[in-house]
């Protein structure tokens, strides 16, 4: 019966020591991709509230016609300006995954017997299970 109990505890502690370990161990390779600026989002959203605020002050007659649409054409100028802003940051973004993304398939290794791609570190291929040829570190 102790063997039974001692059994299930140590395949217990394995199996936690199985799932938690790829969550304990971190980030392995940090991605440091650019990001959208935090004052950009900041003031959009800074202007978006404006503009609902206004919007309410104009309902309830806080603010005249004219004010209403002076000020409103001014803040949506100021919120289409923030937007391109933010556009051309997630562009930058973008690219920068692209080419990352273009680098990786640029390492990739093929299978030189079937064509199908085979990880770096891998010695027989996944697919038609041909060995490979060891290529040395440069």
């Amino acid at each position: 019966m102790t063997i039974l109990v001692t059994a299930a505890v140590v395949l217990t502690i394995a199996v936690a020591a199985f799932v938690l370990y790829p969550l304990l161990r971190g980030e392995t390779t940090p991605v440091d991709l650019p990001r959208v600026s935090e004052e950009l989002l900041r003031r959009r959203d800074q202007v978006y509230a404006e503009l609902r605020e206004l919007e309410f002050d104009y309902r309830v007659g806080k603010v005249s016609a004219e004010d209403y649409t002076e000020t409103r054409n001014r803040l949506e100028t100021e919120a289409a300006r923030l937007l391109r802003a933010i556009d051309v940051q997630v562009a930058a973004i973008d690219d920068e995954i692209e080419r990352e993304i273009r680098e990786i398939r640029a390492r990739r290794r093929l299978c030189p017997s079937c064509g199908g791609e085979v990880p770096l570190t891998a010695r027989f291929c996944p697919s038609c299970g041909e060995a490979l040829k060891a290529t040395a570190k440069r």
